[in-house]
C-alpha cells in the first residue's frame, strides 16, 4: 500500500504544468506594454540567473491582434522566481517573454519611474 500511495504522489509530482497554470492577467494590449523592458534581467535571464522557479506556473494572457502572447510572471517578492544574484525589488513584478533561451525578455510591472510608451 505504501508502494502505490508513493506511485500515486510521483504521478502527481509529474502533473503537465499547463494543469497547474494560474491565469492571473488577461489583456487584448500588446504584451510588451506590461511594464518597462529591462536589459539586465532580460540578459540574466538568458543566462539562467534570473528565471521564473516553476514555468508555466502564473501566466499573463495578451490575446489582441497586436502582440499576442502568453507570459510567464514572477514577483519580486520571490514568489515563482529564481534569483541567485538577488536582483530582485519585492515591490515589482516580472513578465517573461521567451522564458528558458537566450531570447529572454523581462518586461518589469510596478517599477517607479519612466512609463514604457
Amino acid at each position: 500500500m505504501l508502494r502505490t500511495a508513493f506511485i500515486i504522489l510521483a504521478l502527481g509530482v509529474a502533473a503537465p504544468a499547463s494543469a497547474q497554470e494560474s491565469v492571473v492577467l488577461t489583456s487584448k494590449q500588446p504584451y510588451w506594454k506590461v511594464g518597462a523592458r529591462d536589459d539586465a534581467l532580460s540578459r540574466a535571464c538568458g543566462l539562467g540567473r534570473f528565471l521564473m522557479a516553476r514555468p508555466g506556473a502564473y501566466v499573463a494572457k495578451f490575446v489582441g491582434k497586436e502582440g499576442p502572447a502568453v507570459l510567464g510572471i514572477a514577483k519580486g517578492t520571490g514568489l515563482n522566481l529564481y534569483d541567485p544574484d538577488h536582483r530582485a525589488k519585492p515591490n515589482e513584478d516580472y513578465f517573461f517573454h521567451d522564458h528558458g533561451t537566450t531570447s529572454c525578455q523581462v518586461y518589469v510591472g510596478g517599477r517607479k519611474g519612466k512609463r514604457p510608451g
